[in-house]
């Protein structure tokens, strides 16, 4: 059985010690919301434990401003429709998110800090839900109009929180496009939409399928090839 212990330490904050069956030696992890666990070997005394953990505040201490750095806080957001915005409010215990029109507020205590890690997240979530929506409505409509100018055909089409790729198409020609493709400019979209489809004819990215895409994307996919790559996908 499992024990559980917590610390807390200048500098460094609660470190949670845990005792593990199985574990072979004393593993220590900072998690991406700068939490610190230790893992303890049952036979271990609890003392070798700690000084492991005071040997590394300085790695720590890094990891812990390495998280800071990486999250860029998310305050207010603006999507194609949606207007997503952080709000304090004194009567609240907990996150609460309420939809007024095209605006979407997310309320959290005013006791809280609207940059931690776990209200971050929260944004996050309530912003890919929002984009979910405008990429259900907009997307599918939007290659069936590319479709049809440029005589393609295809199968089913799916919205995904796809964070690898843009767009990918299948064997039998049903394409699936990821949600977060409402973060780019229209023409950009577009040229996703029509590479998608360029590959229901060709599935390969040979010579062939280059001079297709080049047809319907007036001689320009190369450079519409590099601009997209300057476009990572967001969070």
């Amino acid at each position: 059985m499992n024990r559980t212990k917590q610390c807390t330490y200048p500098h460094i904050g609660t470190v949670t010690y845990t005792y593990r069956t199985g574990s072979k030696r004393i593993t220590l992890r900072v998690k991406k919301d700068s939490s610190i666990h230790v893992t303890i070997p049952y036979l271990v005394r609890f003392s070798f434990a700690e000084d492991f953990v005071l040997s590394k505040i300085n790695w720590i201490k890094k990891k812990i401003q390495e998280n800071a750095e990486r999250i860029k806080p998310i305050t207010e957001f603006k999507s194609r429709h949606h207007l997503v915005r952080l709000q304090a409010e004194s009567s609240l215990s907990k996150c609460k998110v309420i939809k007024n029109g095209t605006d979407v507020l997310l309320l959290y205590p005013s006791t809280a800090d609207p940059t931690s890690y776990n209200i971050q997240l929260l944004t996050k979530k309530v912003i890919t839900e929002v984009l979910r929506a405008e990429a259900k409505y907009y997307l599918p409509q939007k290659l069936k109009e590319l479709a049809t100018r440029h005589n393609f055909t295809y199968g089913r089409v799916t919205i995904r929180n796809a964070k690898s790729r843009w767009g990918s198409c299948s064997g039998k020609n049903n394409i699936s496009l990821s949600l977060r493709l409402m973060f780019l400019p229209e023409h950009l979209i577009d040229y996703v939409l029509l590479h998608e489809l360029c590959h229901t004819k060709e599935k390969n990215h040979g010579p062939r399928f280059w001079q297709m895409l080049d047809s319907v994307c007036q001689g320009n996919s190369k450079i519409l090839s590099k601009e997209l790559k300057r476009f990572p996908i967001p969070f």
